[in-house]
């Protein structure tokens, strides 16, 4: 049984999915058109099935499911993490007021028990479907497991939900309360996934797919879902409240048991070394940023466990062009859509230091800085982590057949100018002379700006833009589900908060040496206090998983998206979390000329400052996250559906 999920689905599929069922999808109510039996017995229908199952996943993808920007832009989590800033007009989205996660922003429930009805559906009818003898095992193993993965993205929003494995039968005759089920508890739907990984991928699941069927699951998909929901279920475990009225939270006295579970997954996966970090030159930085860069762009490294593939004509995304910088866009308008900040760029490394502040003032005395200048605008990130030019757009960046050119004004005698001052410009025509008497736009053509599309933090987003794509609205670079970096750092966290400091180092190390910058020692660590592993693992992978819709979640199962942290370390990172920016300033003096590559009017040194909301330069907006978001709101519809729900703490 051989299908390409990728494709449209079938006219025969179409009219099984609309007149099988009046209620929906493939239920075993039969059709005046093809009766259910014929949908079973037909081995053509049976595969379009369980190709719709696989189509109707929640990927978390490129276009994230929810409400929020669902008709002029992505709507991945990064928006809503620490990540990335919407760089629309203030009055779009994000700008011109403060930002509050709603309470039941990216909720899913009714469609995503539609889906899980559908597998035990095909799950009920597996015995007797026409399928090969040969497949049975395997595919019963691909419809647990996209229950599970179905399970997972319930659990993670609201915590316990009703566990329904069995189909629910009805007619006009059924009393609807006997449906009408009431929520497990948190921990058993964890466990529940638990158990179905770990089974399906001993006993059901091929280890490898032919080329015909590379996006069907593997055992490897099954261990990686179980390390990362055992990781998240730890994670609750230890810094949630256990909340039995309302279903919520793990016991206190299971994160242990989660961890080890997910150190087991992981290892599953590693130890066959079916899948490697994808490697190159260390010695050549240039290659090591490219190749990490490329890395996404292609569906066939030796990295992906599990994604999702797009293929033209009808399955292809727009990720490009709601992202593309400015001056890039070909016409089609958007662009700068996911603007990374200054606080993110700033947790890249630099290679040999685990500080990544950036240099922007330089001591001459006692109690005297000044200004660092320098050269090219790209200088000022001389020695980062090579994955941070892979990962965004920096100014002075080449881009195409240009570079990225990033600059907010004029700074005379090393000082930054005062808004309204005739070198902060008000718009991107305006010219300003030069010392040297050669004149330059005030601001680059990438800007930043605060009107319009140009960046407002100084960065664009580069990791999974298509700077070659012919049509910015017709992308197909494949979507990671899961990939085998995520592994590693999965099991790095798992070993350091079960206290294996050695085990947790050499996992934790994998990526930082595939990146090229300094590997952690045992040494490092003891100079530092309790908790610095821990710190560094999370930052791992912050820059590693960036802009894959990881950081929101982490944020959330560690507790430390709102106030009061569970670690009582400060404000939550999402608590009032205020954009910030670095804006590079020619500097008057030096002057300017004429860049023959580019043919810009370039500027012969920079400056930098950096830029926070509420100050005079970065008029933003801020993101605030509240206690009661660690789980989404129950709908209203849904708590009439079913009143033997009950919602989630403070939504009574």
């Amino acid at each position: 049984m051989k299908f390409n999920i990728t494709n449209s689905v079938s006219a025969l599929l179409v009219s099984v999915l609309v007149t099988v069922s009046c209620d929906g999808m493939f239920d075993i109510k039969p059709s005046t058109y093809i009766p259910a039996e014929d949908v079973w017995n037909d081995p053509a229908v049976v595969n379009s099935v369980l190709a719709q199952l696989y189509s109707n996943i929640q990927y978390e993808e490129y276009l994230y499911s929810g409400d929020v920007f669902y008709d002029f832009g992505p709507r991945t989590l990064a928006l809503w993490s620490d990540e990335a800033i919407v760089g629309f007009n203030p009055s779009d989205g994000l700008g011109g007021m403060d930002a509050y996660i709603g309470d039941d922003w990216f909720y899913t429930y009714g469609d995503t028990y539609r889906e899980i009805r559908n597998c035990n559906t095909f799950l009920r009818q597996i015995g007797t479907a026409a399928i090969d003898d040969s497949e049975r095992d395997a595919i019963e193993g691909e419809v647990r497991f996209l229950r599970a993965f179905h399970y997972f993205t319930l659990v993670k929003r609201l915590g316990g939900v009703p566990l329904i494995t069995e189909v629910q039968e009805y007619d006009k005759d059924t009393d609807i309360t006997t449906l009408q089920v009431p929520r497990n508890k948190e921990d058993e739907i964890w466990e529940f996934i638990r158990s179905e990984c770990f089974d399906i991928a001993e006993n059901k699941l091929p280890a490898t797919r032919d080329a015909a069927n590379r996006n069907r699951v593997t055992k490897y998909a099954a261990w990686a879902l179980a390390s990362r929901a055992c990781l998240y279920a730890a994670s609750i475990a230890k810094y949630g409240s256990l909340d039995e009225a309302h279903f919520v939270g793990v016991p206190k006295s299971k994160a242990d048991y989660y961890w080890e579970q997910s150190v087991t997954a992981s290892n599953k996966i590693i130890a066959d070394n079916v899948y490697r970090l994808k490697g190159y030159d260390l010695t050549d930085r240039q290659a090591r940023i490219d190749n990490y860069y490329s890395f996404f762009l292609d569906e066939t490294n030796s990295e992906y466990i599990w994604f999702r593939s797009y293929m033209e004509p009808d399955l292809v995304h727009r990720y490009t062009l709601m992202c593309a910088p400015y001056s890039f866009r070909k016409g089609f308008g958007y662009g700068g859509c996911e603007e990374p900040g200054l606080e993110f760029v700033e947790a890249f490394e630099y290679e040999n230091d685990f500080d990544g502040t950036l240099k922007v003032e330089e001591e001459i005395g006692i109690n005297r800085v000044q200004r660092i200048q320098y050269d090219n605008l790209i200088d000022i990130f001389e020695g980062k982590d090579p994955r941070l030019f892979a990962t965004v757009g920096l100014p002075g960046d080449k881009y195409q057949d240009g570079i990225l050119e990033i600059r907010r004004g004029v700074s005379i005698g090393g000082q930054i100018p005062e808004v309204g001052t005739s070198y902060y410009p008000g718009n991107m025509e305006t010219k300003i002379k030069l010392a040297d008497g050669n004149e330059i736009t005030g601001i680059g053509k990438d800007g930043p700006y605060e009107n319009n599309e140009p960046t407002k933090t100084g960065f664009y987003l580069r990791k999974f833009v298509v700077e070659d794509q012919v049509d910015y609205n017709r992308c197909t670079n494949p979507w990671p589900v899961f990939r085998l970096a995520e592994i590693y750092l999965n099991l790095a966290e798992a070993y350091t908060e079960l206290g294996k400091e050695s085990e947790a180092l050499i996992a934790l190390n994998m990526t930082r040496h595939r990146a090229g910058i300094h590997e952690i020692t045992a040494a490092d660590v003891a100079e530092h206090d309790n908790g610095w592993l821990l710190d560094r693992v999370r930052n791992e992978r912050r820059v590693e998983l960036a802009y894959e819709n990881h950081r929101f979640w982490d944020l959330r199962r560690w507790r430390i998206a709102a106030t009061p942290r569970a670690d009582n370390r400060g404000t939550g990172v999402l608590d009032g979390y205020a954009a910030s920016a670095l804006y590079p300033w020619a500097v008057y003096e030096a002057g300017a000329e004429m860049d023959p590559e580019t043919g810009l009017m370039t500027p012969k040194k920079y400056v930098f400052s950096k830029e926070y909301t509420d100050g005079q330069r970065l008029q933003r907006a801020r993101k605030h996250f509240y206690q009661r978001n660690y789980y989404l709101k129950f709908r209203d519809d849904d708590l009439k559906t079913n009143p033997k729900l009950v919602n989630n703490p403070e939504f009574e």
